[in-house]
């Protein structure tokens, strides 16, 4: 199977450098519009490097698509008409109309389009599936120092959109109403944000997502009637708690106990009497993007269907854009009411007839 990739900066090099030692697997060629990067990895892996990813067009039967988000459709969209399989990086694309016409083209070309959700091949998230089931209550936290990577959108597509996805992928009921806030800090869009997503059928999420901390966190709570179940993403470890069998059988009830019987280690007594926990940590050696190509190029064989197709990168991308108009909104009505300048992503919303900003009753552009 022949395959290239377009874009070989931070992420797009290992795609490249894994499809090089897949079995079964040539690397084609690789293209970029940085001439430094083009020598580099190509004389690191003995590969073409082209300045024009046209030139991969027809020389591969599957590419990955690793450059800044606004490019996704214009170069994604040309090798699905050719009948090449995609692999796009996450976000889909930047708007919901790109992201459509993506999966549209696909489906018309029957060629297989994985959107590039790395945490789906989190070895902690496949290993909590089982514990998880019918959420009533999320919590997602992901932070992270600047890296100035993803200059052309905000934090809810950069970071955010991986919890999106999989909140999406274990509440299958419909967005009933979403509140959201943020601020720009550093960059023209936003740079932290906060969201709340109610569900059709009662589930809530509440999700943060920064990218000017001072340290690094991914974790994502599961809080349902049988159990409560904690992911830590980068330590890739899942904990379950469960109440014991002795309450779940009224055998004990702990509304009636004695905090005066359970002796000077409260938590001890707890854990051993009335929540039962298990940990899991998972092989850290497992490397998720090697997973993630290998079952891309097994979709791509007819093995299976893709683990994240293209319908799934464009639900995330809708929920995503309806979470940055209301932060949009928000940071548009807090400009007002401060008197201070419109802030960038608030103006370029207010032209953007895609997306509707309530400023507030009396409030104008």
């Amino acid at each position: 199977m022949r395959v290239g990739v377009v874009g070989i900066g931070h992420l797009g090099q290992h795609h490249a450098r894994i499809y090089r030692s897949l079995p079964g697997v040539t690397l084609e060629g690789v293209a970029d519009t940085d001439p430094k990067r083009r020598f580099e990895v190509g004389t690191r892996l003995g590969v073409r490097a082209y300045d024009d990813w046209r030139a991969l067009l027809d020389k591969v039967d599957a590419v990955s698509v690793v450059v800044p988000t606004t490019a996704h459709k214009e170069i994604a969209l040309p090798f699905i008409e050719a009948g090449k399989h995609v692999l796009v990086e996450k976000p889909i694309a930047a708007t919901v109309e790109d992201a459509r016409a993506l999966v549209e083209a696909a489906r018309a070309r029957k060629v297989v389009l994985q959107v590039g959700h790395i945490e789906r091949f989190n070895p902690a998230i496949r290993a909590a599936e089982r514990f998880i089931e019918d959420p009533r209550y999320v919590v997602a936290d992901r932070i992270a120092p600047p890296t100035f990577r993803s200059k052309d959108i905000g934090v809810v597509l950069d970071l955010m959109v991986h919890d999106l996805d999989i909140l999406l992928e274990f509440v299958k009921d419909p967005v009933a109403r979403l509140e959201a806030l943020g601020i720009p800090v550093l960059s023209r869009s936003e740079d932290m944000a906060d969201a709340r997503i109610t569900f059709a059928q009662g589930c809530v999420a509440d999700l943060r997502a920064s990218r000017i901390s001072m340290k690094k966190m991914r974790k994502i709570r599961f809080f349902q009637r049988t159990a409560y179940v904690s992911i830590d993403y980068d330590q890739r470890r899942v904990s379950v708690f469960r109440r014991s069998r002795a309450v779940e059988d009224e055998v004990i009830d702990p509304s009636a106990l004695d905090p005066t019987e359970m002796g000077t280690d409260m938590q001890a007594f707890v854990f051993a009497n009335l929540i039962d926990m298990e940990e899991f940590a998972m092989d850290q050696g497992e490397d998720a993007l090697t997973v993630e190509l290998s079952s891309f190029v097994g979709a791509c064989r007819g093995e299976h269907a893709p683990v994240v197709p293209g319908e799934h990168g464009l639900r995330a991308v809708e929920v995503a854009l309806r979470i940055q108009g209301e932060i949009a909104s928000y940071v548009a009505r807090e400009a007002r009411r401060l008197g201070m300048k419109m802030p960038d992503m608030a103006r370029d919303a207010l032209v953007d007839p895609a997306r509707e900003i309530d400023l507030g009753e009396g409030a104008s552009a």
